[in-house]
C-alpha cells in the first residue's frame, strides 16, 4: 500500500480484514417460525471457557450444554464491556458504552434518547417481566425501563427460578420478554460446600471455601497475601461450583417452560455481560478494569422456535449488542433507529457473518476494537491468531494496522453529547453495590 493516500490505505486494510464477502455458492437455511415468547438468561461474571461445551473439562454445565443440543452456539461473542451495567446497557440498547451513556463511575443512567429493548417489546404489546439481581442493574441507572415488572431477587438463583416459574404458571402470558439475571457466579464465591467438595476434593491448602471480596482484595493489593498454584486453583473451583449450582438451577428453568408449555415456540437466549481474572494478567477474581478475552468473551446461545438450526457452532465473531436486533427479528418486529447491531439469523441461514468490529470500553474509561484476529486496546495491539492470551503488544511491527484501527473505534465509538441523567446513589443500594465489591 506504498503510496496510497493515508486515508485509501486504512480503508484497504479495514477491508482485508472484514472479509465479509459471501462464500461462493451460499444458500440460506428457511427463517425460523416467529417466536411467541423471549425468555432471556443472564449469568453475571460467567466465562465462556467455563461451560462444558466451549470446552470446559470435567463439566460443570449439563443443563446449559443441553441447552446447547437445542440451540445454535456462538463460539466467539463478545460483550462491550466488563462490567455490569455497561454490559447489559449495551445489550438492552444495541449500543457502544460511548453512546448509551450508563455508568457506575460516572453515576449516570441510560440516556433519555436510547430505546430499551423492553420498551420496544412493550409497545408492540408484550408483557415485560424481570427478575434480577439488582446492584448495577438498579432502576435508578435506567435498567428497568420498559419493564413492567422489574424485580430485585438477591438470593440463590435457584429460589429465583422458583418465582419466575411460580409467576408463569399464575399468570401464563402469552406473548411476554422474560429477563432473568443472577449474581451467584460473582464475587464473593459461596460455593455449595458439596459442589466445591466434588470439584476440590485434593485440595489441602489454607483458603477458605468461601472467598470473600476482602480475600480477594488482600490477594490482588500487592501481593499481601501470596498465594500458590494450589490455592490459584482452589479459587477457581469455587467459583466453578457457584457457576454448577447456577446451572442447577437453569436445568430447572428449561424443565419448567417445558413442563408450562412456553419453552418450543419460545426464543431462549442464554449468556452472560463479563468474564471473571485468574491470573491471567496479574489479577484474580476481579473484573472491569481491563478489556482483555478473560473478561469479554462470553457465552452466547440462542434457542430459537422449534430448535431451529439446533446444534449449530459458528465461528465468526458476533457482540452483545446483536442480541436486541435478533430478538426483535424473530418477532417479526422492526428494530429502533437508534440500534447498533445486527440480526445473527441471516448468519445462522447461512449467509455471511455480521460486521465483524466489536467496541467494548471500561466503566468510564477506555475503549478496544476486537475483531476476528487482532485488537486493537487503547494504543497496544494484539496478534489474536498468534497470542491468544493478549501477552505481547506488536503494535510497533504494524504501526499501519493500528492506525486503521484505532480510526474503525474512533468512528464507531464517536462519542456523543450524552442526555443521561445523574443519578444518586441511595444508602441501601450503596450498601448492594459494597456487597458485590463495588463501593470502598
Amino acid at each position: 500500500m506504498k503510496g496510497l493516500p493515508r486515508r485509501l490505505a486504512v480503508a484497504a486494510l479495514l477491508v482485508v480484514i472484514a472479509g465479509q464477502s459471501k462464500p461462493p455458492g451460499w444458500r440460506t437455511a428457511s427463517p425460523p417460525a416467529p417466536a411467541t415468547a423471549v425468555v432471556l438468561v443472564s449469568v453475571d461474571t460467567l466465562r465462556a471457557d467455563r461451560l462444558g461445551v466451549y470446552g470446559h473439562r470435567p463439566s460443570v454445565t449439563p443443563a446449559m450444554d443441553a441447552l446447547a443440543r437445542d440451540a445454535v452456539l456462538f463460539r466467539w461473542a463478545i460483550a462491550q464491556g466488563p462490567s455490569t451495567l455497561v454490559s447489559h446497557a449495551s445489550m438492552f440498547t444495541s449500543a457502544v458504552p460511548q453512546h448509551h451513556g450508563a455508568s457506575i463511575n460516572r453515576h449516570t443512567s441510560l440516556a433519555a434518547d436510547r430505546t430499551t429493548l423492553a420498551e420496544a417489546l412493550r409497545a408492540q404489546g408484550f408483557r415485560t417481566l424481570a427478575f434480577h439481581g439488582g446492584g448495577q442493574l438498579d432502576a435508578a441507572f435506567g435498567m428497568g425501563r420498559g419493564f413492567q415488572r422489574y424485580q430485585v431477587e438477591t438470593g440463590r438463583f435457584a429460589v429465583t427460578v422458583d418465582k419466575v416459574l411460580h409467576f408463569l404458571e399464575r399468570a401464563h402470558p402469552s406473548r411476554f420478554f422474560l429477563f432473568v439475571h443472577t449474581y451467584q457466579a460473582h464475587h464473593p464465591y459461596t460455593p455449595e460446600p458439596q459442589d466445591l467438595a466434588a470439584l476440590d476434593a485434593g485440595y489441602r491448602g489454607s483458603l477458605p471455601g468461601t472467598i470473600s471480596i476482602e480475600l480477594l482484595d488482600a490477594i490482588n493489593g500487592n501481593q499481601q497475601t501470596p498465594i500458590s498454584p494450589e490455592d490459584l486453583r482452589h479459587i477457581e473451583h469455587a467459583y466453578e461450583a457457584g457457576v454448577h449450582s447456577v446451572d442447577t438451577a437453569f436445568g430447572g428453568l428449561v424443565e419448567g417452560l417445558k413442563r408450562l408449555g412456553m419453552y418450543d415456540d419460545s426464543l431462549v437466549i442464554l449468556t452472560s455481560d463479563h468474564g471473571e481474572e485468574f491470573f491471567e494478567h496479574g489479577k484474580v477474581g476481579l473484573h472491569g478494569h481491563t478489556l482483555y478475552d478473560e473478561l469479554l468473551r462470553v457465552p452466547l446461545l440462542v434457542k430459537y422456535p422449534r430448535s431451529w438450526r439446533a446444534g449449530s457452532v459458528l465461528d465468526a465473531q458476533v457482540r452483545s449488542l446483536d442480541i436486541a436486533p435478533t430478538v426483535l427479528a424473530c418477532l417479526r418486529l422492526p428494530a429502533p433507529a437508534g440500534f447498533e447491531g445486527e440480526d445473527l439469523t441471516p448468519y445462522v441461514a447461512g449467509g455471511p457473518p455480521p460486521p465483524p468490529f466489536a467496541v467494548s470500553a471500561i466503566d468510564g474509561g477506555g475503549s478496544s476494537l476486537r475483531t476476528q484476529g487482532w485488537k486493537w486496546d487503547r494504543g497496544a495491539l494484539y496478534d489474536l491468531r498468534r497470542d491468544p492470551a493478549e501477552r505481547a503488544d506488536v503494535s510497533g511491527g504494524n504501526a499501519r494496522l493500528a492506525t486503521a484501527l484505532r480510526l474503525q473505534r474512533e468512528r464507531l465509538a464517536l462519542a456523543v453529547p450524552g442526555n443521561a441523567e445523574a443519578v444518586t446513589v441511595d444508602p441501601a443500594l450503596r450498601e448492594r453495590l459494597r456487597a458485590l465489591g463495588y463501593v470502598e
